[in-house]
């Protein structure tokens, strides 16, 4: 089992460079990308990402338990997902008048040229955001950081129609909003309530997310 000086070793690897790159490619693949799979490792990465980032501010064990709820986090997703297709899998195959009314509606509201647009308008703000406003003498970093995760996941959740892209979407949010708080005020105590939040929220994603082929399997005979 890795100790935390290698943990640390780890982390020293990421520069801020490569922070920034890693999470603007997180928001992008989770706006962008309908596969439930590909923006599940990109959740996963964020996770990651923000608690290699928080480790500049608080001690690294703590840094660490926010990378620990997000594998937490990740697994329910992916337990949910596997529960979930199958059941839409079945919908779509079935050839009856019954399958159309069943058959799941696309995971987002709008095609994909209007979410890249979406996403642009989105990095336009942020930028232009970090330039002209310093929130209480937040770090640059920490500032566009937490913006544009908390304006990505504000994004996602205003394009999508599916319940894990919601969850995702919320958990983006929320993990901007702590970068912002924290490098203004390391309370670790509003630390552990952000981790508490996404644990929750996780939760009430995954039975969001699994009622409707409960329900429909029931309609349709199945225990």
């Amino acid at each position: 089992m890795p100790s935390l000086n290698d943990l640390a070793r780890a982390f020293a690897l990421f520069g801020a460079y490569e922070l920034e790159l890693g999470l603007l490619l997180a928001v992008g693949i989770v706006v962008l990308v309908s596969d439930w799979r590909v923006s599940l490792v990109a959740l996963a990465a964020q996770y990651v990402l923000v608690a290699i980032l928080l480790s500049t501010l608080i001690p690294l064990q703590i840094a660490a338990v926010r990378m620990i709820a997000g594998g937490l986090v990740a697994l329910m997703f992916y337990i949910t997902a596997r529960r979930v297709q199958p059941a839409r899998r079945r919908q779509r195959e079935m050839p009856s008048p019954e399958a159309r009314v069943l058959t799941p509606r696309a995971i987002f509201w709008t095609n994909f040229p209007f979410r890249l647009i979406g996403l642009a308008l989105v990095a336009v703000g942020v930028i232009t955001a970090s330039d002209q406003f310093v929130l209480l003498n937040a770090p640059l970093l920490f500032w566009v950081t937490g913006l544009w995760l908390a304006m990505g996941g504000l994004l996602t959740i205003a394009l999508t129609r599916d319940a894990l892209k919601l969850g995702m979407g919320l958990l983006f949010f929320t993990s901007g909003f702590g970068i912002i708080y924290l490098s203004i005020d390391n309370s670790l105590v509003i630390y552990a309530l952000l981790v508490i939040a996404d644990l929750v929220i996780a939760l009430a994603i995954a039975h969001i997310a699994s009622a409707p082929a409960h329900f429909q399997g029931r309609r349709r005979g199945e225990m």
